[in-house]
């Protein structure tokens, strides 16, 4: 879920893709085949905790807490990997045909304060003067539950989902994983709606959160892969046999502030995010 660099390629902070909460009511059904474990793994993914769910109407599986692979993605991951590097690198898969504008939409059953947290980190983004910039497009809703339809221009749509805290954390934003093989971002993020309602995060926290799953979408993974101390714990997520290319000027080990920790709290880029942002898109 969350580093840019953080995910250097990015994701949430604790408050981002998962936070620890007291709560540890499961909300998960964890039969998930061996055969599937051995595939995410082999992808350079951590096989530790991944469960089965259902995103944007899609059955899957919810890797590393804050990542969304649909059933039929799962074989093609050993051919067309996803997922990057370790932190501080990049793999062949960025976002390409730059310089780009990406158009980013919200569901719009989401709060003002959510809509006045993207703005915020459009603007972030875009203050930085990369040669990816980022524009606020319209999102139509008609018709309810599978009669639904969204009709948007979006390259990145952000979603909504309810998940309950599981083993003591709570899953603040996930990506549908990282940039495709066509140079085009991931298509889009969920905002949990539980950690929403339940916790009441600020337009800061909110900010965060959409900035680090943006991360992600352009192809930062967490700084903090190999460890997720972050998040309390000493699990390593595992690196990609996919080409690691080290980014200049950036650590090679966990970076404490960096927005894409996988547990937050960072809401704004550290020096070394933005260094790892301009070496990509500058």
């Amino acid at each position: 879920m969350k580093s840019l660099i953080a995910c250097l390629v990015l994701a949430a902070f604790a408050l981002y893709a998962c936070d620890n909460v007291n709560d540890e009511t499961p909300d998960f059904q964890d039969d998930v085949s061996q055969a599937v474990l051995d595939k995410i793994q082999a992808a350079g993914y951590s096989p530790n905790d991944v469960i089965k769910g259902e995103w944007n109407g899609q059955s899957g599986y919810i890797v590393e807490y804050d990542l969304f692979f649909a059933e039929d993605e799962i074989d093609g991951l050993l051919k067309n990997p996803k997922v990057p590097g370790t932190e501080h690198y990049h793999t062949t898969n960025l976002v390409t045909n730059l310089p780009r504008v990406i158009k980013v939409g919200i569901d719009p059953s989401f709060s003002q304060s959510a809509i006045d947290a993207l703005n915020q980190t459009i603007a972030m983004y875009n203050a930085e003067n990369l040669a990816l910039q980022f524009q606020l497009t319209s999102v139509t809703v008609s018709g309810k539950g599978k009669n639904q339809t969204i009709t948007t221009d979006a390259d990145i749509f952000i979603s909504a989902f309810s998940e309950r805290p599981r083993r003591g954390f709570i899953t603040l934003g996930r990506a549908a994983g990282f940039p495709t093989a066509s140079g085009d971002p991931a298509d889009g993020f969920g905002l949990n709606t539980y950690w929403i309602d339940n916790f009441g995060p600020t337009v800061q926290e909110l900010k965060g959160v959409m900035a680090h799953e943006i991360g992600h979408c352009i192809g930062f993974r967490h700084t903090d892969y190999q460890t997720r101390e972050s998040c309390g714990s000493n699990t390593n997520e595992g690196s990609a046999g996919v080409g690691a290319i080290y980014i200049p000027g950036t650590p090679t080990g966990s970076d404490a502030t960096s927005l894409m920790q996988a547990c937050g709290p960072a809401d704004d880029f550290n020096a070394n995010d933005v260094t790892a942002l301009n070496y990509l898109y500058n």
